[in-house]
């Protein structure tokens, strides 16, 4: 098995709060943001940070890091955009904007990608990206789905977050096959027993599917989603999440979830 390391990272000089900065960024911090219809995540510990998906324009991934970033920090080492539909990666050039961005990944490169935002590679299975002790594997898009899927939501980056024995799992849009492929071929196992899932799709119904329940057994649910035409969270994955005893938070009920390790 091949792998590949992304090492992330730079020491930061310390300003004014120091003791209130060294306190809190002892623990990682994950913030699932709320940017409507989309999704955005924060990962952040220490002087490092690392976002997965930035949601569309009008700068709610923005408000929300200003949130979560200390004010005097204006770099973001990673940013990782699990597809190029604009919910996803809409507000890259505001964050872009507002903050340095060291490393853009994603699975593939689109056409017209501005040359300020450094774009750094292409993620497969098998990559890690890596700062201290978190992990980040990617598990999905392997080369038979590069190689036979053309459609952005099959091709989205899934990985798997991990810091000690805690697991979030970020499903991008992958549809129902793509996540019983992960199922089928082992790539999930009891590694991820009781992650918290970032639901795939905001919720659509050909996603979450049963198999990948069973498999995962997550303890909580995030579903990014806002206002939509698309009927986002379906019926269909409601029931699914409900019947397997899952706790569900809603960006669109409740805001943004905040998950201290």
């Amino acid at each position: 098995m091949k792998w590949r390391w992304f090492l992330v990272g730079s020491m930061l000089v310390l300003l004014g709060g120091y003791v209130y900065w060294r306190m809190e960024t002892r623990r990682v911090k994950v913030v699932f943001c709320d940017v409507g219809q989309g999704d955005g995540v924060l990962i952040s510990w220490r002087e490092w940070q690392m976002v997965y998906d930035v949601g569309p324009k009008g700068r709610k991934m923005v408000n929300c890091l200003g949130k979560y970033v200390p004010f005097w920090d204006k770099t973001i080492e990673t940013v990782i955009i699990s597809h190029w539909d604009e919910d996803h990666s809409g507000g890259l050039e505001e964050v872009n904007e507002s903050y340095k961005i060291e490393q853009i990944f994603g699975s593939e490169r689109p056409e017209g990608v501005k040359e300020q935002f450094f774009y750094s590679g292409d993620l497969i299975k098998n990559d890690i990206i890596r700062y201290g002790e978190i992990d980040f594997e990617i598990l999905s898009p392997d080369q038979y789905l590069k190689e036979t899927r053309t459609d952005d939501n099959g091709l989205s980056v899934v990985g798997l977050l991990s810091y000690k024995s805690n697991k979030i799992l970020l499903m991008g849009d992958v549809d129902g096959e793509v996540e019983n492929r992960l199922v089928w071929r082992g790539s999930l196992g009891k590694r991820v027993e009781g992650a918290i899932i970032k639901v795939s799709h905001h919720g659509a119904r050909e996603s979450t599917t049963e198999e990948l329940l069973d498999e995962v057994k997550p303890k909580m649910a995030v579903i990014g989603v806002g206002r939509n035409s698309f009927g986002h969270p379906s019926k269909e994955v409601l029931g699914r999440l409900e019947k397997a005893g899952v706790e569900v938070w809603r960006t669109d009920e409740r805001g943004e979830l905040v998950v201290r390790y």
